[in-house]
């Protein structure tokens, strides 16, 4: 039997990655860009990303999905399978002034200026530990001990803070309210002093002096066991980039003949592109990956499987080295920066390089190629200062 010509075409299919499983892209014969297809509760949702290039499309199916989420939560059906009783009539009215309605609003207003990733962090917590407690009050008579004792019940659970964030969200969405003129007060406002402190953890980085030692562990075990962790962790050392930048980076990020890795600004901590130049010895690291191992849309994935690293594999292999509260793979930013800073390069193209965003908006702007030639240098030379540390380490 002929398929038909918006089936999907067989081997096309596939789940978004780091999404729920019933998330998809696929291709039929009866468009040339890639279709989004979402499955909840016997529902079907489709849409054209309109593009026909496959990470471009994992990215508009990821927005596509949280809009789904979110008008789920401001349909009247939704209040329908809760038995909330209510008039026709009244449904608008009185959901408009609903605590999960009104916070969702305040989401949907945010969301383009953040990362996927964080608005799906933001939504999480808010139907997880306050939308089941008050997500169906009216603003405006939820009253602050309420509201404390929702955030009390995720600080027993240890995630001080997680609590602290949520908070944090709850003070937006109040003065949103307040604006919109679903409320009147702020009743976050003194919430924090009931709270415990949140635990500061800063990153850890070794002393400059132990590097050496440090880098030669590294170089040495990608040679034998577990290669791709150890090839990332060198990767990450001599290119100083956050791990989530190269744990999720994708093959059509680098131009290994130009030696450029354009990181693009959805995955930037500062939703900015971001240029990384690549010493040679980096692209001899990536070329060894293209040679010994498969070639999946992660750089960076487990051996023999598609699966990306979990974000905290690399700090685990640090944690068995010995290096268990010494050092972090975000230390690498810090040592690369006093490194660079202590030989004369200078100041804005290191800060540059680190992706730190300009304060002055018209420098920033101005900026935008942003010392590129002189970030090359620093590049081969901070590959040579690592290279020459495994070096003098074992004489």
């Amino acid at each position: 039997m002929k398929r038909h010509r918006t089936a999907a075409i067989i081997g096309t299919v596939t789940p978004v990655p780091n999404y729920p499983t019933k998330l998809k892209v696929y291709l039929n014969n009866a468009s040339p860009y890639w279709q989004a297809v979402y499955w909840d509760n016997g529902k079907t949702y489709r849409k054209s990303t309109k593009t026909n290039d496959k990470r471009e499309a994992f990215e508009k199916a990821k927005t596509f999905y949280e809009h789904i989420i979110l008008s789920k939560y401001q349909h009247p059906a939704h209040l329908n399978k809760r038995n909330i009783t209510q008039k026709p009539n009244d449904v608008t009215s009185e959901r408009n002034t609903q605590f999960d309605f009104i916070a969702l609003q305040w989401v949907e207003r945010k969301e383009t200026k953040w990362t996927t990733r964080h608005t799906r962090n933001v939504i999480s917590r808010l139907q997880t530990y306050l939308f089941k407690y008050i997500g169906k009050k009216n603003i405006a008579q939820i009253t602050s001990k309420e509201l404390l004792a929702a955030l009390q019940k995720l600080e027993a659970k240890g995630h001080r803070d997680a609590t602290h964030r949520l908070l944090n969200n709850c003070s937006n969405i109040w003065k949103y309210a307040i604006v919109i003129g679903a409320c009147k007060h702020d009743i976050t406002v003194g919430l924090s002093q009931a709270l415990h402190t949140p635990i500061t953890s800063h990153q850890h980085a070794l002393p400059i002096s132990e590097l050496p030692k440090l880098m030669q562990s590294i170089h040495q075990q990608a040679k034998h066991s577990e290669i791709m962790h150890f090839i990332a962790l060198e990767i990450i050392a001599h290119t100083f980039v956050r791990t989530s930048e190269l744990l999720r980076a994708t093959w059509d990020e680098f131009d290994l003949e130009k030696a450029l890795w354009v990181i693009p600004a959805h995955r930037m901590k500062m939703r900015k592109e971001h240029v990384v130049p690549l010493s040679s010895y980096v692209i001899k690291l990536l070329q060894r990956i293209q040679t010994d191992f498969p070639i999946y849309t992660y750089v960076i994935h487990v051996e023999n499987s598609s699966k990306g690293f979990a974000p905290d594999a690399l700090i685990k292999w640090l944690h068995k080295m010995g290096y268990k509260g010494r050092m972090s793979t975000h230390g690498f930013r810090a040592i690369a920066s006093t490194v660079l800073n202590e030989n004369g390069f200078r100041a804005d193209a290191i800060e540059r390089q680190l992706a730190h965003t300009e304060s002055n908006q018209v420098r920033r702007a101005y900026n935008r190629a942003e010392y590129l030639s002189e970030r090359i240098e620093i590049m081969d030379w901070w590959t040579g200062y690592l290279l020459d540390c495994c070096e003098n380490h074992t004489r």
